[in-house]
């Protein structure tokens, strides 16, 4: 599996990498092979304040699943997207489960 982060205008820490990394291999290991994934982080003004936007890309067999999400801080954005983008790959895996039984 091929992992991509890349920060704009934030740095990326080690800890938020190995948590990145961490649960792409669970999602990988419990809904079947990710071929690649591509995660973006970039801080981004919003009127007077600083915001958060992740997007992550994930190529599983026969469909590309985009997710993006902004929040306050970079650790709630890239949790908020995980979750989203795990609940969108169980979702396409069972569509599939359901599509092969019948």
């Amino acid at each position: 599996m091929d992992i991509k982060l890349e920060g704009r205008q934030v740095e990326l820490g080690d800890e938020l990498r190995e948590r990145v990394e961490s649960r792409f291999k669970e999602l990988d290991k419990k809904y079947g092979p990710i071929a690649h994934s591509r995660v973006s982080v970039e801080r981004k003004p919003h009127k007077n304040e600083q915001r958060a936007e992740v997007t992550m890309v994930v190529n599983l067999s026969g469909e590309t699943i985009t997710v993006s999400k902004e929040a306050a801080t970079v650790v709630a954005a890239v949790n908020e997207t995980l979750e989203t983008l795990t609940l969108q790959i169980q979702s396409h895996v069972d569509k599939h489960r359901k599509e092969h039984r019948a």
